[in-house]
Formats: C-alpha cells, structure tokens, sequence
C-alpha cells in the first residue's frame, strides 16, 4: 500500500489542504493519506484548539471527498514537542510496511534544513514536495545548486522525480490549483471579524463548526 504521510496543524484544514490532497492522490497512486495534525509544533506558538476538534474539522471538511483517509494521534499531545523525524522514525519502528511518502508544500521543503534532525529525516522516507504559491521551486535550479546531493533521474509532466545519495526518491509535483493561503491569515480573517472572506477557503460545515464553537474569536 502506498501512504502520503500529512502533517500539520490544520487549524483549521481549508481548501488548499484539500485540493492539495485531491492531486497528489490520483498522480502518485497513493491508497491512504495519513493525517497527522500536530498539536504542539516546536516552531510555532502552542494550538489551543483540541485535538478532537482539529480531528472533527478534517472529517468534515473531508465528507464530501473520495479520499481514503486516517487521521494519526501521533502528535496529539499538547504537553510534548513533537518533530517530524521522531514521527516518522515512530511509524517505521512500528513494522509497518507500506511505502511511505512525506507530503510536504515548498514553503516546508525550503525550511527543511532548520527542522530537528533533517538531514536524518531525508534518509527515512521518500517526499513528494508540491509547488505552492508563493514559494515556488525551480527544480533544475535547484538541482544544479546542490548537485552533490540530488540527482535528476526523470521529468514526467508535472513531476521532477529525484534521487538523494542515500537512494531515497525525492518528487517535485507542480500543482496545477495553487491556492496562496495559511490557516493563520484564516484564524485572523475570523478574529478581525471578515468571516465573508474566510468563507471562500473553508468547507461551509467547517465555517459552521468554527461559528458555533467560537473558534478564533
């Protein structure tokens, strides 16, 4: 089985996160997208919302999609500080034995040398790194800048498929809906009062769930 491994805050998911996923499913033949919402992210200030309701606002926003989805409380702990190499060691060390794929935004890709533990990370696991506005990758660029590390093998459409030194594939999938939004400029759209404006990124029962939870407010 093939799993994109998803993490993130989701706080709240929107539809970049879904069209995101609608993609990358069909092209890289993936069976399952694993949810892994982090509830305490080292690098950002401590969520408040629940995990149960990060949770809720995943299935919901989800509903209406064909996707077959889990969402992972491996990060649910609000009290630990959780690290994506720690994770994905975790599952690993778990048996399992589906291949996995770390489904990462190029905004995340070019913050990856400051993550804990990323040069061991890339070791681990394959990534499929999807272009997002605003931070877009040139991939030949970016291959010819670090050419002792990454090796072009192949151009397939959309995708640049790479191989790192340590034999591990590293995709770079050029989205073809870009959406330039952040789950923050939502939570402050919300918190200013402009939930007009926050409606157009947001499945209309998570808008709801977030009214009447009074999320952001």
């Amino acid at each position: 089985m093939n799993i994109g491994i998803f993490g993130g805050c989701f706080n709240p998911i929107h539809i970049g996160h879904i069209s995101l996923i609608k993609e990358v499913v069909p092209n890289f033949n993936l069976d399952k997208i694993l949810f892994i919402p982090n509830m305490n992210p080292y690098y950002k200030d401590q969520i408040t919302v629940s995990f149960d309701l990060i949770s809720n606002m995943i299935d919901i926003g989800l509903e209406k999609e064909s996707i077959n989805y889990e969402i992972s409380n491996l990060e649910s702990d609000s009290d630990k500080n959780h690290t994506t190499f720690e994770t994905i060691k975790s599952l690993i060390e778990s048996g399992i034995d589906d291949n996995l794929f770390l489904i990462l935004g190029s905004d995340q890709f070019l913050q990856l040398p400051r993550w804990s533990n990323s040069e061991l990370l890339k070791n681990l696991i394959d990534f499929i790194v999807v272009s997002r506005d605003p931070q877009l990758i040139n991939v030949e660029e970016f291959v010819i800048k670090n050419k002792d590390s990454y090796k072009l093998e192949k151009v397939c459409g959309r995708v640049h498929q790479i191989k790192t030194q340590e034999n591990k594939k590293l995709y770079f999938y050029n989205l073809e809906n870009k959406f330039n939004i952040s789950s923050s400029s939502i939570r402050k759209m919300i918190s200013s009062g402009k939930v007009i404006d926050a409606k157009k990124y947001l499945a209309p029962r998570v808008l709801d769930l977030i009214l009447n939870k009074g999320l952001y407010i």
